[in-house]
């Protein structure tokens, strides 16, 4: 989301400023665009179109191309300002970045700074230990990449994010960092601006399609996908300031195919579609015309020019940075989607405390004189980021009052790897046969072998917290399918884990290698959806389907374990939540916010597949055996997340330290592992 360009409602032009610039690097002030009125309204409707999309987005699934919108505006405005400098020998590169300072960090500094003292009041050590992630990440510029690798735009726990909209901010701070300098290097050596513009949309295209047939994640977050919207704002800079003649005419019928432009993108978008693919067109063309129109236009000059459009573009860029913390904090407080009345009261407070930040914090800031403000505004960033690694690297200061609500989460962290390991992991490891990523182990001679992916760490994390004393060795990986005979060509395996066929025959190396293994317990996340679509592996170059990748390399990997005589546990994977259940817990009182549970009969839908996956294993492998957890969560036709008072979940799918030992003991109850004592 753009509002931060160069505010031309109070820079009108490099005569009348209300301040002088600051010319640190050049002999003469910096030049700026003539004040347009429409520019204002058209980033009311880009800041509109986000908030009612938040908000009500059963309402108005298209609005979120208003961040498209302000993509071009400000491509446009800052490449004009660039242009017009750079030709009047008065640019200046440190001038640049002093009036970006000014203009973004007041209100910035001020939502964050904000978001940080209550997320400390309301937040659990897990949620605050993220928006401390989130944090540093804010006062870097980083927050894409951040909520890139984390998810998806369009999942679920995105509104329980209250810093996930500063991903476009991130994206234009990137934008600004190398644009004025490779602009100011093109002109130097007197290249074309236009031909430079052209490569760098074209690329970026061309990268945003590539990135949305293969992670429409990547395509969403990465600057290289977004680049080309802030372009065609440029190409339309180069062409107002030196071929004027190439728009000049029918600025009306632009106006207004502008217009169909961004109602069609509205109507037609939402969160199925590609996005941005070749859809971004829609919201980056419309908006190329209507500002190619110019401020004489009907629709310009009569809509958004009209006063109540011109003021809520002032406030625009402090009523986006507001408005999404406010809704994040009401969905968090209410346990899932905040009723329509408290998003209707978030939204009026948003613009209540986006215009007081306009008035008071933002304006005086940014119009004050000298370099003192600048390097006070810095100091504030750097201490904001700071704070956040500290709630990051202090697990988000779980000592604190609210957490004690929260007895379901581990007091350890179960995905750990081998660093906290004795035993029989610390040994294989000297001789370099099992990476010490995936090995963790509380014995020299573990009777017990673990193998999986997280789920199976999650199932382990009794063990691994002492709660429970059984002898083990545990070989996992994150989001790994462990199949030793299938290997994984997924592009991002690397993101959480080492080759999962890897650690999959270190697994089996390890069974051979230990001969106190009696056990070995195999589990892992089902593939959701049906079984029978393509899967990410192939045979003899021919792409197998999920079900076939489930049978051939679970399969394999019982098979392996038979042949060392060990005897062979498959756990079927626990039912998944339909919730968070963090949101079942009342932060300001005692009684739960929502009931913990769905379904026993959503539960079979949801799995239907999967179950008959296992039952033709449980057939092709006899010789295994298959515990299935349902029975424990799922009774008189609900499946719970809190039984007896204890929460059985961490998130939607990962067992709690709770659960972990009710499984073993279950397990251990039906002769399936060896009877230990517990605490």
């Amino acid at each position: 989301m753009v509002t931060h360009n160069e505010n031309p409602v109070i820079e009108k032009d490099a005569a009348d400023l209300s301040a002088p610039p600051i010319t640190s690097g050049s002999a003469l002030p910096q030049l700026h665009p003539k004040y347009r009125a429409d520019i204002d309204g058209l980033r009311a409707i880009a800041v509109g179109s986000v908030v009612i999309f938040h908000a009500f987005p059963e309402w108005f699934k298209g609005g979120f191309i208003g961040v498209d919108i302000f993509f071009v505006i400000s491509g446009f405005l800052i490449s004009l300002i660039i242009f017009n400098n750079l030709e009047h020998d008065r640019f200046s590169i440190v001038d640049f970045y002093i009036r970006r300072v000014k203009r973004i960090f007041p209100a910035l500094m001020t939502v964050m700074v904000l978001c940080a003292v209550v997320g400390g009041i309301i937040l659990f050590a897990d949620e605050y230990r993220q928006l401390g992630k989130h944090l540093l990440g804010g006062s870097t510029f980083i927050s894409n990449i951040l909520f890139w690798r984390e998810s998806g735009y369009f999942d679920n726990s995105a509104e329980t994010k209250p810093l996930l909209h500063l991903w476009s901010l991130a994206i234009e701070e990137q934008f600004y960092l190398f644009w004025p300098l490779l602009l100011a290097f093109v002109w130097k050596r007197k290249w074309g601006f236009l031909r430079i513009i052209g490569v760098i949309a074209l690329v970026s295209f061309v990268v945003n399609l590539y990135l949305i047939g293969h992670d429409q994640t990547a395509a969403f977050y990465s600057p290289f996908a977004r680049f080309w919207e802030l372009m065609v704002g440029g190409a339309l800079a180069y062409i107002n300031l030196h071929r004027a003649d190439l728009n000049a005419r029918y600025k009306d019928v632009q106006s207004w195919l502008g217009v169909i432009f961004l109602a069609v993108g509205f109507v037609l978008l939402n969160a199925s579609r590609s996005f941005p693919g070749w859809w971004a067109l829609l919201p980056c063309v419309g908006t190329f015309l209507l500002l190619s129109a110019g401020p004489g236009a009907w629709f310009n000059r009569k809509v958004l020019a009209s006063k109540p459009m011109v003021w809520i573009g002032l406030i625009s860029y402090p009523l986006y940075l507001w408005h999404w913390p406010l809704l994040a904090f009401a969905a968090i407080i209410a346990g899932e989607t905040a009723p329509q009345e408290w998003r209707l009261i978030a939204m009026v407070a948003a613009v209540a405390l986006a215009w007081i930040t306009f008035l008071f914090i933002e304006r005086p800031l940014r119009h004050a004189r000298g370099t003192k403000v600048v390097l006070v505004l810095l100091a504030v960033n750097v201490i904001v980021g700071a704070a956040g690694a500290a709630i990051y690297v202090n697990g988000g200061f779980p000592q604190r009052a609210i957490n004690e609500k929260l007895d379901y989460l581990a007091r350890a962290d179960v995905f750990e790897g081998s660093r906290n390991s004795d035993g029989s992991c610390a040994r294989l490891n000297q001789l370099s046969e099992v990476s010490e990523e995936v090995c963790l182990s509380n014995s020299a001679q573990p009777e017990v072998l673990f193998v999986g992916d997280s789920h199976v760490m999650a199932l382990h994390s009794a063990v691994f917290d002492r709660q429970l004393a059984l002898p083990s060795i545990m070989v996992a990986g994150h989001a790994c399918r462990v199949y030793p005979n299938l290997p994984y060509e997924a592009a991002n395996v690397r993101r959480w884990s080492n080759n999962c066929t890897e650690i999959a025959k270190q697994g089996i190396m390890v069974g051979a290698r230990l001969p106190s293994i009696q056990t070995v317990v195999i589990s892992g996340a089902y593939p959701r959806g049906n079984l029978d679509s393509p899967s990410q592996y192939k045979v003899n170059g021919h792409t197998i389907s999920q079900r076939e990748a489930f049978m051939a390399g679970y399969g394999a990997l019982i098979e392996s374990f038979i042949a060392q005589g060990k005897r062979v546990v498959f756990v079927a994977d626990v039912p998944y939540l339909k919730l968070d259940p963090h949101s079942c817990v009342n932060r300001f009182g005692t009684e739960p916010t929502r009931e913990c549970a769905f379904t026993q009969a959503e539960h079979e839908q949801i799995r239907k597949s999967y179950d008959a996956a296992v039952a033709e294993l449980r057939q092709l492998h006899p010789k295994a055996t298959v515990f299935d957890p349902v029975s424990l969560f799922c009774k008189q036709g609900k499946c719970q997340a809190k039984i007896d008072g204890a929460y059985l979940y961490n998130d939607d799918q990962h067992i709690s330290l709770a659960a972990s030992k009710y499984l073993l003991q279950s397990m251990q109850h039906d002769g399936l592992l060896p009877p230990t004592s517990s605490k």
